[in-house]
Order: C-alpha cells, then sequence, then structure tokens
C-alpha cells in the first residue's frame, strides 16, 4: 500500500508554537514525517511518501494542489500530521479527524487507538468533518485521509508526552501500525 504523508501547514504558515521548544507544527511534523519514512523500513507492504504544502495562492490552492501531487503519486491513504494548540494549558488529549466515509473513518479509528496507546493522553475521539477547521484536507484528495491531532503543544501533559525522542518514534510506528491495521 502507498501511504502518503502531508506535512500540515508550511515554511511560510507554520502553524502552532510549542512554548516548551518553539518549534512550530510545521517543524515538529516535518521530522515526525521523516521519522515516519524511517520506520517505514519495518513494514515491507506499506510505502511513504512525504508531501508539503507549497505557499502559494491561498490555503485552499495549497490544499488542493498537494492532496492533487498525492493522488497523482497513487496514494492509497492519506494522513495529515498537526498539533493541537489551546489558549488554557489545561487542554490535552489526541483526536483524528476523518472525512466520515468507511475507510476514512477505519484508518482515523485505528489511529486513534494506536496513538492513545502510544502517548497515553485523554482521549477526544474520531470526529468527521465534512465542512470547516480541517475538512478541506479530507476531502481533496481520491484516496481516504485522516488529520492527526496527537496531542495538545500548548498542555505540559502533551508537552511531556512528546518531549523524547523515542515518544516522537512511538507516533511515527503508531501512524503505520494503523495503515497495516486499516488497509492490509
Amino acid at each position: 500500500m502507498k501511504l502518503a504523508i502531508v506535512v500540515g501547514h508550511n515554511a511560510r504558515a507554520q502553524g502552532a508554537v510549542r512554548p516548551d521548544t518553539g518549534e512550530t507544527e510545521f517543524r515538529w511534523n516535518s521530522h515526525l514525517a521523516q521519522l515516519i519514512e524511517e520506520e517505514a523500513r519495518l513494514f515491507p507492504l506499506i510505502t511513504v511518501e512525504t508531501f508539503f504544502r507549497t505557499p502559494a495562492g491561498g490555503y485552499r490552492a495549497e490544499i488542493e494542489r498537494v492532496y492533487r501531487a498525492a493522488d497523482g503519486w497513487g496514494a492509497d491513504a492519506t494522513c495529515e500530521l498537526h498539533f493541537n494548540s489551546h489558549g488554557s494549558s489545561s487542554a490535552t488529549g489526541t483526536e483524528v479527524l476523518s472525512s466520515g466515509s468507511d475507510s476514512s473513518l477505519r484508518f482515523a479509528r485505528a489511529l486513534q487507538g494506536r496513538m492513545l496507546v502510544a502517548l497515553n493522553l485523554k482521549d477526544r475521539g474520531v470526529k468527521v468533518r465534512r465542512t470547516g477547521r480541517g475538512s478541506e484536507s479530507l476531502i481533496s484528495g481520491r484516496a481516504p485521509a485522516v488529520l492527526i491531532e496527537p496531542f495538545f503543544g500548548s498542555s505540559p501533559k502533551g508537552q511531556k508526552a512528546t518531549d523524547e525522542p523515542h515518544e516522537k518514534r512511538a507516533i511515527a510506528r503508531a501512524v503505520l501500525l494503523a495503515a497495516q491495521d486499516a488497509f492490509l
């Protein structure tokens, strides 16, 4: 199977910032994408390719362009990488967004379960989005898509669960295990 990894945000609009490290979503998730590619060597039936949003033409154009590229590569599924942030540092948990299609939901549920085991954070569940924030990423490509929010970068609990290299690698493995669970 071909798993496309889309790094959320881009070099110009980098998303939320972790106050503990100063890392943006774009920087943190660019590294996570690299780890997913490295871990994929242990999954011979899964081929991973990372796709980046290029800043030009506005948000919708960026999303359409990156998902068109994933479709052109022949992706069987897509996982977009993000992390949450909130004005209150007490907001915490793990969630996955899905388009609501059968394949997207199957992947989202597998991912939610795998990330909960990896991070041991509050279960914020699988959320179906057909409109509003995140929905464009879920409906723009041909392949079933999910968008992960494994933790809140603004939360001490989220920071603690993801501040060690092995914790970040556990998220990478969770993505691959969930793809295996859902599609193989």
